[in-house]
């Protein structure tokens, strides 16, 4: 499948699923949006052209002094990833630290119902982690 009929596919089941792309880029190699509904983004979505599926993703940043609150959740979070059927990845720039959450579908699964699977395990995973980070973080500064 071409990517031009890829990206159309995507965009019009996510459309069907009541979400807007929103901050598309697309090249010939790759196309990356935000995925939004009523307003609030829920992650983003990259098609490679040398990939077999799409990839959904939202990151999460944290100052490099918040490196032993990440540390100490570290076992959690890979628990929540882990119950919903997502990934994550650790990356340290030069002035933050990044918790990212990946999910991925493969092209020859892809239709309305396994996105819609796909995207509710997604965005449960990400609300659970909001949740708790917003709990600890209240625990913090208490």
């Amino acid at each position: 499948m071409r990517m031009k009929e890829l990206i159309e596919r995507v965009e019009t089941i996510f459309s069907e699923l009541g979400y807007d792309m929103v901050d598309v880029e697309e090249s010939e190699d790759l196309y990356q949006a935000s995925f939004s509904m009523e307003g609030e983004i829920e992650g983003s979505v990259f098609i490679e052209s040398n990939s077999n599926f799409l990839e959904l993703a939202y990151s999460y940043t944290f100052d490099l002094d918040e490196e032993g609150f990440l540390k100490e959740h570290l076992e959690p979070l890979m628990s929540i990833c882990y119950e919903y059927g997502c990934y994550f990845n650790v990356s340290r720039g030069e002035e933050e630290l990044n918790f990212s959450v990946f999910s991925k579908l493969y092209f020859s699964a892809l239709n309305v119902e396994s996105m819609q699977e796909t995207l509710d395990d997604f965005i449960s995973c990400n609300h659970e982690i909001m949740e708790m980070f917003g709990n600890e973080q209240q625990d913090f500064e208490s």
